[in-house]
């Protein structure tokens, strides 16, 4: 005799939920943090110039600010996709 107040192994359980990797989100991902390393990188050789007493630390200023409109430029891809996509709806890091 069953008791059927006791469900059966396993009926009560929710099946996993389907992995799913985007690779276009990673992508993306990387292309933003490189432009982060590349603005950080024009920034510290501005600041050595600065500390170093060099004349014309100001020739950095155009590199960063073109590199902090690429970075911006890929960041605002990255959150675009994500939120037409729903990446971080489905996707585990």
């Amino acid at each position: 005799m069953v008791n059927s107040r006791m469900p059966e192994i396993g009926m009560d359980r929710q099946p996993p939920p389907s992995l799913c990797f985007c690779e276009e989100r990673y992508r993306l991902l990387d292309e933003f943090l490189n432009a982060i390393r590349e603005l950080n990188l024009l920034q510290t050789r501005q600041t050595r110039a600065v500390i170093s007493g060099e004349p014309d630390f100001t020739r950095f200023d155009t590199l960063i600010y073109l590199a902090q409109e690429r970075k911006d430029a890929a960041k605002y891809r990255w959150i675009a996709h994500i939120k037409i996509h729903h990446c971080e709806e489905k996707t585990w890091a």
